[in-house]
């Protein structure tokens, strides 16, 4: 992982309807539908964050243990990342 992860690309918008967030990438022609954590975790990826400090913001937000998120930050932040929505 990156020190830092996002910004998305300039081609990349997101709609948020109650919660969740659907990103749609011009360049590519790829739509995605995000879940409402998944959705917490793109409005981190703001390029300003690294992993640790987005596993820490919503492990305090969720009122859980970091260690119990992590993977499953990890994993969605790599998804992004495959789909092309965030850089590598």
């Amino acid at each position: 992982m990156p020190d830092s992860i996002g910004p998305p690309a300039a081609s990349v918008r997101a709609l948020e309807l109650d919660g969740e967030i659907s990103l749609y990438d011009a360049a590519s022609q790829h739509a995605l539908l995000l879940n409402g954590t998944a959705s917490d975790i793109w409005r981190l990826a703001d390029g300003q964050r690294n992993l640790a400090q987005i596993v820490a913001m919503l492990a305090a937000t969720y009122g859980t243990a970091e260690t119990v998120i992590r993977a499953d930050v990890e994993r969605t932040i790599a998804e992004l990342v495959a789909a092309g929505f965030l850089p590598a």
